[in-house]
């Protein structure tokens, strides 16, 4: 893996930003006013394409099978954080096969680390999308891998109306739920967007998105916000009757508390757990005895809770001074049951002329089956809503 410069002069950059941002609804281009898309390409050899993805589609089975015994038992998805409220969702579901994907791949000097999982609400839909179109034609003869629109299109659930909800409140969400709007019109199905507060259900009827019926739902909403909604019922009913992408039940592999679980009880055969604990760190519950030796081995651990996203709630003990490593423990062991630790680990960066950054090689699965990449790099080594999304191209033979 290695980091190339696209063969763009930058006249020819600054228009093909202004596409992204416009015509892919890719509004956080920038961020802090820096420009967050790098001028280069994250090449991979066939090799390391082929075991990426063969290393996500492995994972994700295991994965799949942890889900399905942990919808089974209550206290489990009470110990990983799940709110009562999602449970009596994920309790009516029905068996929905749809849903989409990402794993991130780290790579370190004994392979791939995968030190969470994206399936709740998995981001980066846009830049997938644009970057064969924007993209394909500056990457030195390399080639783009997976075509995440028509994998999105190809897997989609019957029906010609479809419910788009996402978090209304951000301007990054909207841009997620409207590239897809843009897909689904191209082929006659009609996209309704709205809040996940907006959907009615009554005992005997349809599924509706601001008055206007529903065939299925796409949610690009957290799963652990759902308990704050007024319209629980609507959505249980919903869940039982059209399919929900991504089901609720997803939540149970998005929470970080998983990769803790299935190392104090066994969620999955032998060789299950053996793949999982080859490519995540170790990870444990957060322990207020073991306060003493998170604190004396400051860079051999990071915090997490249970939920989050684009590292807002990660402290990585590498990059804190000892003194607010100190007051970040501290916060943790004031509500332990919502937080985790986590082995660090030495990511290995890559180097492209002046540039040295640390990639996260992002693969998307949907329904199972490879369907591209997003990937990201930073210079720390922590992927945050500032990682500079860098396209993702395969030697060709």
């Amino acid at each position: 893996m290695r980091l190339e410069a696209l063969s763009v002069t930058p006249e020819q950059f600054a228009p093909l930003i202004e596409e992204l941002r416009f015509r892919y609804h890719k509004w956080d281009a920038y961020v802090g006013g820096v420009l967050r898309v790098l001028p280069c390409a994250l090449v991979l050899s066939g090799a390391e394409h082929s075991d990426a993805v063969d290393t996500c589609v492995r994972l994700h089975g295991a994965f799949e099978r942890a889900g399905r015994q942990l919808s089974r038992e209550p206290a489990w998805m009470d110990r990983l954080g799940i709110p009562r409220a999602v449970q009596q969702i994920i309790g009516a579901e029905k068996p929905c096969p749809y849903g989409i994907v990402r794993y991130d791949l780290i790579p370190t000097a004994s392979g791939w680390m995968v030190p969470e999982v994206n399936e709740d609400a998995p981001g980066g839909f846009n830049e997938s999308i644009a970057s064969g179109p924007l993209f394909g034609a500056y990457l030195n003869g390399y080639a783009i891998a997976g075509d995440f629109g028509q994998s999105f299109l190809d897997a989609l659930p019957p029906g010609r109306r479809a419910g788009l909800v996402y978090a209304t409140g951000y301007a990054e969400d909207l841009q997620h739920v409207l590239i897809l709007a843009d897909l689904l019109q191209a082929c006659g199905v009609k996209p309704i967007l709205g809040s996940p507060g907006h959907l009615t259900c009554g005992p005997l009827g349809r599924p509706r998105l601001h008055g206007e019926p529903v065939d299925w739902i796409f949610r690009f909403f957290p799963g652990e916000w759902y308990g704050y909604l007024d319209n629980l019922r609507a959505w249980c009913r919903t869940a039982a009757r059209i399919p929900i992408v991504n089901p609720l039940s997803r939540l149970l592999r998005q929470t970080k508390g998983l990769f803790a679980l299935w190392r104090e009880h066994p969620l999955v055969e032998e060789g299950d757990t053996q793949l999982l604990n080859r490519y995540t760190p170790h990870t444990e519950f957060f322990r207020k005895d073991r306060v003493d030796a998170y604190l004396g081995q400051r860079e051999s651990w990071a915090l997490k809770k249970l939920f989050g996203r684009m590292g807002d709630t990660v402290t990585l003990g590498r990059l804190c001074t000892p003194e607010q490593w100190e007051k970040s423990v501290a916060e943790a062991a004031k509500a332990p049951e919502i937080w985790l630790a986590q082995h660090a680990f030495s990511p290995s960066p890559v180097i492209g002329g002046a540039r040295r950054l640390f990639p996260a090689l992002g693969v998307y699965l949907i329904n199972g089956a490879f369907a591209g990449y997003y990937s990201r790099a930073d210079e720390l080594g922590l992927t945050t809503h500032e990682a500079y999304y860098v396209v993702t191209a395969i030697e060709t033979p």
